[in-house]
């Protein structure tokens, strides 16, 4: 990494890291370029939701994104935590930093979190379980990632002399080792200024050179600037349910979780300069990109008759839809055209797939109004976006819109230069939906279907009264202020 700075922070939280990180991946993005970084790792809490889109944000900024987590992982108290004269102080749940460096890593890093979050979907809990996965499978899929120890107060490392047993993470150093190796185990080194700091990362480096690795320092970063640290401490309160005042032990309680540069950095930790010198060496290996490195291709691709089935139901319904219409010939023409763009980006699978989902939508349907109903001739599901401008989608059900006589161009759908997967937006009366979204899982499998997130943002009322808590203003306060919000509310989510 020709002409790079002294220290590449591989350890940062964005808004993804909800209620505890307190800027966007743009915005982490952006500073870390104003910084000179000339790469910068996401590691969210127990998920990469924002991955993609920091790593599309950095790329256009001119940095390279490094992929990764901070992984919750429960540790067995009887195996993995301290003797009883300790236990008060133990916390099964524990930190490491997984930072990808192929694809390999990338799909076991997935693994993990799903694994993760496995035990977090039991809707009818009165309390929501936090993710977290065992060692035991952290071990199983180690292949592919770079594992950091973890942060100063609940890494994996660093809690163990947080409580005093240092016996105790010794071992888990050791299990850590052998399950990554000495190429690809680090032991993180922080120090956001709170007591015992030096002392901790002392043992630390004892710690890695007993073990015979080597160590890395890391920022844990919670924002992209100093400024937004105020907000940083009040996510933390509202995510813990509890005031500012309150919540203080379990806050940050200064702004060394800022964004900082490679040369503030490299001050920070001037006692342990090899572990600055780790995070540029580190920074060099963890090539993968996100954006061109998943080799996606889309399900149905592999089957070597999708371009002719395609073009036979095609050819079949155009001549049924077009009977005694005089632009039949545009159509076919259109159609012609459409399926040879189709053909040359592989994409025949993904439209008999949209169809054979819209089929089992008709089959769901019948089911759920009968086929002697009022809504029977509703159709079960619809397009809409630009891919009613496909003459494909309108044949196979996919739209409802004629494109040869609305005049509507394909181009903005379909074209040669497409490099991503087509939009295809199916909307399914609410009627249906209940009984369709279980087929679905039922008829592809859980491992080749999912209900993607949603991620709620806070509209300005309920920010007033989420601030106002844990401002510890008097309930009455709060509702009169959000009151007055209201009236001046915009439109769209902050």
């Amino acid at each position: 990494m020709s002409g790079s700075p002294p220290y590449i922070e591989l350890h940062a939280h964005s808004a993804f890291s909800f209620l505890d990180g307190a800027s966007t991946p743009l915005e982490l993005a952006g500073a870390a370029a104003a910084l000179g970084y000339p790469a910068l790792a996401l590691t969210d809490h127990d998920g990469i939701w924002g991955s993609m889109e920091f790593a599309h944000c950095a790329k256009g900024l001119g940095l390279r994104p490094i992929t990764g987590a901070e992984l919750t992982i429960r540790l067995d108290p009887g195996v993995d935590g301290p003797k009883s004269a300790d236990m008060e102080r133990f916390s099964a749940h524990q930190h490491l930093t997984l930072l990808v460096e192929d694809g390999e890593g990338y799909r076991n890093l997935c693994r993990l979190l799903t694994a993760a979050h496995a035990h977090t979907r039991d809707n009818t809990a009165r309390v929501a379980e936090p993710a977290w996965t065992t060692l035991e499978e952290v071990e199983r899929h180690a292949e592919g990632l770079v594992c950091l120890s973890g942060c100063a107060r609940d890494g994996a490392l660093a809690g163990a002399f947080g409580r005093g047993d240092t016996a105790a993470g010794e071992k888990l150093g050791r299990r850590l080792l052998a399950a990554f190796g000495p190429d690809r185990f680090r032991v993180e080194l922080q120090r956001p200024y709170w007591r015992r700091d030096r002392a901790r990362n002392r043992w630390l480096a004892l710690l890695a050179e007993r073990l015979g690795v080597a160590t890395v320092a890391a920022g844990n970063v919670h924002a992209h600037a100093r400024s937004r640290s105020h907000a940083q401490d009040a996510l933390v309160a509202i995510g813990l349910n509890e005031t500012l005042e309150s919540s203080e032990p379990r806050r940050r309680g200064n702004s060394t979780s800022a964004l900082a540069s490679p040369a503030a950095m490299a001050a920070r930790f001037a006692e342990h300069p090899d572990a600055v010198a780790e995070t540029v060496r580190l920074a060099e290996r963890l090539t993968f990109d996100l954006t061109a490195g998943l080799g996606y291709r889309y399900p149905g691709s592999e089957d070597a008759q999708a371009d002719a089935k395609l073009a036979r139901i095609c050819a079949d319904l155009l001549a049924e839809r077009y009977a005694g219409n005089g632009r039949r010939a545009e159509a076919e023409t259109r159609l012609g055209q459409e399926l040879k763009t189709i053909r040359g980006l592989g994409l025949s699978g993904f439209f008999l797939l949209h169809r054979d989902m819209l089929e089992l939508a008709r089959e769901v349907a019948v089911e759920v109004r009968g086929r002697d109903s009022a809504r029977s001739d509703l159709p079960p599901g619809r397009g809409r976006g630009s891919s009613v401008s496909s003459i494909v989608c309108y044949l196979t059900g996919l739209s409802h819109v004629d494109p040869v006589e609305a005049e509507l161009f394909s181009g903005r759908f379909l074209n040669d230069e497409t490099s991503s997967m087509p939009d295809i937006d199916l909307d399914f009366p609410r009627d249906i939906r209940e009984v369709l979204i279980p087929r679905v899982h039922e008829r592809y499998g859980h491992e080749h279907s999912a209900l993607v997130a949603a991620f709620p943002t806070y509209r300005p009322r309920g920010a007033v009264r989420d601030l106002g808590k844990a401002l510890g203003l008097p309930q009455e306060e709060i509702d009169r202020v959000a009151g007055m919000v209201g009236f001046h509310e915009r439109k769209g989510d902050i």
